[in-house]
C-alpha cells in the first residue's frame, strides 16, 4: 500500500495530525519526507503495525501509549498504562526548579514520580541528588527505565513509599532542599467525566483527589515541610484553590500561585523559613 492510500484510510477514522504522527512512527520517516514520498510503498508489517495503531486510537487509546513514548522537558520518555502521561503543563515544575537551583548541588524529592518525567529531567538537568517516590510499584518500574534510558539512574533512587511516608521513616527530616511532586487532585465525583483517554486507560490511583480533591495534599504538606531544610522550597502542581491556603497553614512561608501557559492557576511555590 502506497504511504497515500494509509494517509487517506487513516483520516477516515481518526485526526489527521494523529494519522500522521502514527505513519512517521512505524515508517521511521519525518513529517517532511512523508509528504513528499506519498507514492512510496509501505511493507505489509508496516501496513499491519499502522492499520492496528489507528484501530486502538479509534477505540479511544491514547496515542501516546500507541506510540510508547512521549516528550517532556526536551526528553523522550518511555510511557504506558503504569503511569500517568507527562503533561506539558507540568514541565513548569521543573522549569521553577532548574530556575531556583541555578548550578549549585542540591537534594531533590519527587513525590508521586509516576513515569519519572519529573526526576529525571531534574536530574538530566542539574548537578542534584534525586530521590523519586511513589506508591505504585508498576510506575516505579517504568519511572526506573525511564532513568536508564538518560543515563541518570545513578542519581536518581527509587522509593516505594505512600506519598513522603517511607522517607520520613528512614528518618531524614530536614535534609531536603526541594520538595516537588504532581500529586493526584481530580475531584472524585468528576472522574467519570474525564475525557475517554484518560478515563478509560490512565491509572486512577493517579488521577482521584478525593471528594474535593485535596486528600493528597493534605498528608503530603505537612509530610514535605518535615523533610525539608531550613531554606528549603516546596514547588506542587495543583488542581484545587484551597492548595495555597492549605500551605500557608502548614507553616510555609512567601506562598505563590502560578499560572501556567493557559493562564490558569497550575503551581504553588513556597519556602520553609
Amino acid at each position: 500500500m502506497r504511504l497515500a492510500e494509509a494517509l487517506a484510510q487513516g483520516t477516515k477514522t481518526i485526526a489527521r495530525h494523529e494519522v500522521l504522527l502514527l505513519l512517521t512512527h512505524f515508517t521511521d520517516l519525518s513529517r517532511a519526507d512523508m509528504l513528499v514520498s506519498e507514492e512510496k510503498q509501505m511493507p505489509d508489517e508496516q501496513c499491519r503495525a499502522f492499520f492496528n495503531a489507528v484501530e486502538r486510537r479509534q477505540k479511544g487509546e491514547p496515542l501516546q501509549y500507541i506510540i510508547g513514548e512521549w516528550d517532556f522537558y526536551g526528553l523522550t520518555f518511555t510511557v504506558d498504562k503504569r503511569a500517568l502521561i507527562p503533561r506539558g503543563e507540568t514541565e513548569l515544575l521543573v522549569e521553577e526548579v532548574v530556575e531556583t537551583l541555578g548550578y549549585r548541588s542540591a537534594r531533590v524529592l519527587d513525590v508521586c514520580t509516576g513515569s519519572g518525567c519529573i526526576a529525571v529531567a531534574v536530574a538530566k538537568t542539574l548537578d542534584v541528588e534525586v530521590v523519586a517516590a511513589d506508591i505504585s510499584e508498576d510506575a516505579l518500574s517504568l519511572a526506573r527505565e525511564n532513568a536508564a534510558r538518560h543515563g541518570v539512574g545513578d542519581r536518581v533512587r527509587f522509593v516505594h513509599s505512600d506519598l513522603a511516608q517511607g522517607l520520613l521513616d528512614e528518618g531524614l527530616d530536614g535534609t531536603f532542599d526541594i520538595v516537588i511532586s504532581n500529586p493526584p487532585y481530580i475531584l472524585s465525583r468528576d472522574m467519570a467525566e474525564l475525557q475517554r483517554e484518560v478515563r478509560e486507560y490512565e491509572p486512577h490511583l493517579a488521577l482521584d483527589g478525593g471528594v474535593d480533591g485535596m486528600d493528597l495534599y493534605r498528608r503530603l504538606l505537612p509530610q514535605a515541610y518535615t523533610l525539608l531544610k531550613q531554606g528549603g522550597g516546596l514547588f506542587l502542581e495543583i488542581g484545587p484553590a484551597g492548595v495555597k491556603e492549605l500551605a500557608q497553614q502548614t507553616g510555609f512561608s512567601d506562598v505563590k500561585l502560578l499560572n501556567d501557559y493557559a493562564g490558569l492557576p497550575r503551581m504553588v511555590v513556597a519556602n520553609k523559613k
